[in-house]
């Protein structure tokens, strides 16, 4: 056997920087749907103080 049992499953003591691979893809991933939320929530709000003055707007100055 080339490779032994302990080696081949990371246990051989030293802490390789494969190990943290998951926890680094995984924090990537939580960040990009926090920012894609984000972005959803800011367009929505965008978009209704949009209509909000358009309605203002469209009410006109003689309604008061």
């Amino acid at each position: 056997m080339l490779i032994s049992p302990a080696f081949a499953h990371g246990s051989s003591g030293v802490d390789s920087a494969g190990q943290h691979g998951p926890l680094i893809l995984l924090v990537v991933a939580v960040v990009v749907v926090s920012l894609l939320v984000a972005e959803k929530k800011w367009r929505r709000r965008k978009l209704q103080l949009q209509n909000a003055a358009d309605k203002a707007t469209q009410a006109g100055p003689d309604t008061a």
